[in-house]
């Protein structure tokens, strides 16, 4: 499988919740984003006209609140390519921790499927998508 892919990403003043802390659905997207910057790096076009991958599943596991301002360096790591679904390994950490103990906000992992748009139905995973995650040999 290929090295993770992070980038740095800003927590804005907008993204606190009543608790003063980042909310849940932040997390989402700061993982949604990184995911995306990961998949525009495939050098063709990977979602055609009539498929394209939706998220399947998605779990997280909060370890310590986001306080604002903070930087978060988000990091994705393909774990497993099937006939039409890639698992990702994703990872939410401070960028200048202040406890060096405990670095990280969150991880856990998401499911992409591609699917065909028109009918819903799984379609094999784009040979452009197995590359980008490191799969080795054919769909499984």
């Amino acid at each position: 499988m290929q090295k993770a892919f992070s980038c740095v990403l800003d927590v804005l003043w907008g993204d606190l919740d009543p608790y003063n802390h980042v909310g849940n659905v932040t997390h989402l997207r700061l993982i949604e984003e990184c995911r995306a910057r990961w998949m525009e790096t495939v050098p063709s076009d990977w979602q055609g006209i009539n498929q394209g991958p939706v998220v399947a599943n998605i779990n997280l596991d909060y370890r310590r609140p986001i306080l604002w301002p903070a930087s978060v360096r988000v990091s994705i790591e393909p774990i497993r390519v099937g006939r039409s679904s890639l698992v990702l390994g994703h990872t939410l950490e401070a960028v200048d921790p202040v406890n060096e103990d405990q670095p990280i906000y969150a991880e856990g992992q998401t499911t992409l499927v591609w699917i065909d748009k028109a009918s819903g139905q799984s379609v094999p995973l784009p040979e452009v998508m197995r590359t980008l995650a490191g799969a080795e040999g054919p769909p499984s």
